[in-house]
């Protein structure tokens, strides 16, 4: 049988009602949310919104297309059916290690597909409760927002003479949330024992070690559907408490702006800033900064941000000034190595074309390449990107003449 079409104006109507229920009283707990959970609306949006072209499994090896294959409707309600007799259990997670940029790995877990399921389920219920809870100044991870328009709001406030900044990151966000914290701040919005007891079971699932079968009591799953959704609303307390612990001055007004993407933030002032602030609030979260990567400075010198580099550029007089948003040197070396990695591939499947074909061959060199260049000029648009693709551009110039 096909999935059925679900009608996105009903799941959108039950989401706006929980957010306007939130929204209106930010005392309210959340008590009745099972029913809810188990509507055909929400565990099918969940399915829909799985990611189909995941190559890694969980445990059970199960992939979209086999559902898909076997019957998605019987897959569906055999996971409804545990959820409602109370026997739904979370699986165990498969961890792999992801290398990164700079040559360290990353531990990642993978979910079986059944829990996939669920906690896109669950994420799509708590997501406007939580949503309600959220202050302006977050951009990661939530809908209709994003790292360009947290750049924006950045140049915003740089642009009104808030030139001095305390950059910052997170030592380990998402391996150091403390449970016991998380839990008690989401209690404070959720009282359904379904929800509570998922988020638990996923939360000891997610933490053990690799290979040490202890439970450490804090960490989220870096793969999990949910745990963007989770560390969000855990960071919300600083970015509450940071309007709450006296940064304003006499006249009720905001003298320190905060803008975050997940656990990557910037500070701005018209004032110097003291990191100390920041310390206090992240301790009584349980956490830390990364003293590597957490620094002030004036914008004169220039910072990084959800890559971008903002920049206060002074007049020869000193007197006038204007801010620079430009691409970072590493979003500019990675689409480099793009294009050459795109000429390399290719390289080895030239000789597969005869002299009559060339034309075509190169054509398709050339689309491969505006296809890697293109949404990187669509991103940084509204920065001045001329000397970043003038240095793509070089190098594509470069790869097309070897190629001929």
């Amino acid at each position: 049988m096909e999935v059925p079409d679900i009608q996105n104006q009903t799941l959108a109507e039950i989401q706006l009602k929980l957010y306007n229920k939130a929204k209106r009283n930010p005392q309210k707990r959340f008590r009745k949310l099972k029913k809810l959970l188990l509507k055909d609306e929400i565990l099918y949006t969940a399915w829909k919104n799985l990611n189909k072209n995941t190559k890694g499994t969980g445990f059970d090896s199960l992939t979209v297309q086999q559902v898909e294959a076997s019957g998605v409707d019987k897959f569906i309600r055999v996971v409804k059916k545990e959820l409602e007799d109370g026997k739904y259990i979370a699986d165990a997670v498969k961890r792999v290690e992801i290398p990164k940029r700079n040559g360290e790995t990353r531990q990642l877990g993978i979910l079986t597909l059944r829990d996939r399921l669920v906690q896109g389920a669950v994420k799509l219920v708590l997501e406007p409760i939580f949503e309600a809870d959220f202050e302006n100044c977050s951009y990661g991870y939530r809908a209709y927002r994003s790292a360009k328009l947290a750049s924006l709001e950045v140049y915003k406030w740089l642009e009104a003479g808030n030139t001095h900044y305390l950059k910052g990151d997170i030592e380990g966000c998402f391996d150091n949330i403390p449970h016991d914290k998380l839990m008690k701040i989401i209690k404070t919005r959720i009282g359904d024992e379904l929800i509570l007891s998922l988020v638990e079971s996923w939360l000891k699932k997610g933490s053990f070690g690799s290979g040490s079968g202890k439970n450490s009591n804090k960490g989220l799953l870096q793969g999990g559907i949910i745990s963007p959704l989770l560390v969000n609303f855990y960071l919300d307390q600083f970015d509450n408490h940071w309007a709450e612990i006296g940064l304003k001055n006499v006249e009720g007004e905001s003298i320190e702006h905060l803008v975050r993407f997940a656990d990557d933030f910037v500070v701005l002032s018209k004032e110097w800033i003291k990191p100390e602030r920041a310390e206090t609030i992240m301790a009584e979260l349980g956490l830390e900064l990364n003293r590597e990567k957490t620094y002030v400075g004036a914008a004169a010198n220039g910072f990084e941000f959800v890559g971008f580099y903002f920049q206060e550029i002074l007049d020869e007089n000193g007197l006038g000034n204007r801010i620079n948003v430009l691409p970072t040197d590493g979003s500019i070396e990675k689409i480099i190595e793009s294009i050459e990695s795109i000429d390399i591939e290719f390289k080895g499947k030239k000789n597969k074309f005869d002299s009559e074909n060339e034309y075509q061959a190169l054509n398709i060199v050339i689309k491969n390449i505006y296809n890697v260049v293109d949404p990187w000029v669509n991103y940084y648009r509204h920065t001045d990107y001329a000397s970043g693709l003038e240095r793509i551009e070089q190098c594509f110039n470069k790869k097309i003449q070897d190629f001929i």
